[in-house]
């Protein structure tokens, strides 16, 4: 990977549905090249896709908790197939330390959060923690 892939993944990331013309311009290749050095970037896997962000509470979705949450072994595979089953899940990560995984929820309100912590409760101990605000949004990867 050199410069001119690490312009092209800024751009790409700032603006997923840039032009093959406009990455070009600013990754100062052909337009060939261009399209050639994103397709290598895609098959190798260092671009995964690309996606729209969507504001939450614009769909309804006032409310974000993370759940921390400890699940022993036997456990763990049931527990991902339920929070894949519950589309207000977004994240699940599996963590170290006391929690096993930290998952992200957004619902439309708390009764919403409470049967949703009802549904994975049989897999293990949850603390759940209401999200305030956000001071610092997802952001881009510099490579």
């Amino acid at each position: 990977m050199d410069r001119i892939d690490i312009k092209i993944l800024g751009k790409v990331q700032d603006f997923g549905r840039i032009s093959i013309t406009e990455l070009s311009k600013h990754a100062g290749l052909s337009i060939p090249a261009t399209t050639d050095r994103l397709r290598k970037l895609e098959d190798s896997g260092v671009i995964k896709g690309y996606s729209a962000q969507l504001d939450p509470t614009k769909l309804g979705f006032g409310i974000s908790a993370v759940v921390g949450m400890t699940t022993l072994k036997p456990a763990k595979s049931k527990l991902i197939a339920t929070l894949n089953d519950i589309p207000e899940v977004v994240e699940c990560l599996h963590v170290t330390g006391n929690d096993s995984y930290l998952i992200r929820i957004y619902a439309r309100s708390m009764a919403d959060i409470e049967n949703i912590i009802a549904k994975i409760n049989a897999y293990g101990e949850t603390r759940t923690s209401i999200v305030l605000s956000v001071p610092i949004e997802r952001r881009k990867l510099v490579p």
